[in-house]
């Protein structure tokens, strides 16, 4: 069996992601005979206009989610912990997304790459200790200025490991040992190096050890750094959730589009320096603007 795995709690920000994300992966179709998507949340409730013979949901308390981010309070680490009690309930092969994922076409074909050396990521994010990320080579500092800790903790991670984007996780449920490795490793780097990336690595190291890493982009698209999408998102579902049906919505989704709408922001934050400083004394609004769109029309046609 396979199986689909969200974690989607708390803003009602993150509940919309999760529903268009699922509304996406139904244009596409899906197996329900083979598939299953899983959504660990806090709010079952609000994902009720959507079909209910392909979701099923684990409820987390507050408890149970402050638990799950440790002693420090680590927001990802709440997503190893959800994985490994993934493994415990469904057995097969499992994908996780995180809710800001769009589906570009069916991810049958991605299941069926899974095995126990050939894992998925979303994306590879390159060499940390390379410049252009300053996040990646404050971690590739910490690495080599704590290789000794990192070795007598058993993880000799190298100063120059490929990160890979977390968005998108893809493994077999007998590989219980696998995830208790990588919440292992989080948590000693965390103890010392408190980055909002450490699950991240700790994901792409354990991961990378144990197989070949394949990418999932050509199946979907992650937009991580889109947060503006909330906003059309919000509107999204007021239309919808006051008119139509679930039908309606998702012959609507394409009206959207985050990868679409994303390009003038993209194209800003290319710009070179000088254009860019100019554009920002503009104001935040003059620096880009959301492309035109109509929600509703589709839905109509």
């Amino acid at each position: 069996m396979n199986y689909l795995v969200y974690q989607s709690y708390g803003s009602k920000d993150i509940l919309n992601e999760c529903c268009y994300s699922i509304l996406s992966l139904l244009k596409h179709g899906i197996n329900k005979n083979e598939t299953r998507i899983v959504i660990y949340t806090d709010q079952p409730e609000y994902f009720s206009f959507l079909p209910a013979a392909t979701l099923e949901f684990v409820q987390m308390s507050a408890d149970i989610i402050a638990d799950y981010k440790g002693v420090h309070a680590f927001v990802h680490r709440l997503k190893i912990k959800i994985l490994q009690d993934a493994v415990t309930r469904f057995q097969g092969t499992i994908l996780y997304v995180d809710s800001d994922i769009y589906f570009l076409k069916s991810i049958e074909p991605l299941f069926a790459s899974i095995s126990k050396t050939n894992l998925l990521m979303c994306n590879n994010e390159g060499r940390i200790h390379t410049g252009g990320n300053r996040i990646f080579e404050k971690f590739s500092a910490f690495i080599k200025k704590n290789t000794d800790y990192l070795k007598q903790h058993h993880i000799p991670i190298p100063y120059d490991i490929t990160m890979w984007n977390a968005g998108v996780i893809g493994f077999l449920s007998t590989e219980k040992e696998l995830l208790e490795k990588v919440l292992y490793t989080n948590d000693t780097i965390y103890n010392k190096f408190q980055s909002h990336v450490v699950e991240q690595l700790s994901f792409s190291y354990q991961l990378q050890k144990q197989g070949t890493l394949n990418a999932a982009t050509d199946y979907l698209y992650h937009y991580w750094n889109f947060k503006e999408f909330r906003i059309v998102l919000a509107e999204f579902f007021k239309y919808h959730l006051n008119r139509g049906s679930v039908e309606q919505m998702i012959q609507d989704i394409d009206s959207i589009r985050p990868d679409v709408l994303i390009k003038p922001k993209l194209e800003y934050e290319t710009l070179p320096f000088l254009k860019k400083n100019i554009r920002k004394l503009g104001g935040k609004k003059n620096r880009w603007k959301f492309p035109a769109y109509t929600i509703g029309q589709a839905a109509t046609i």
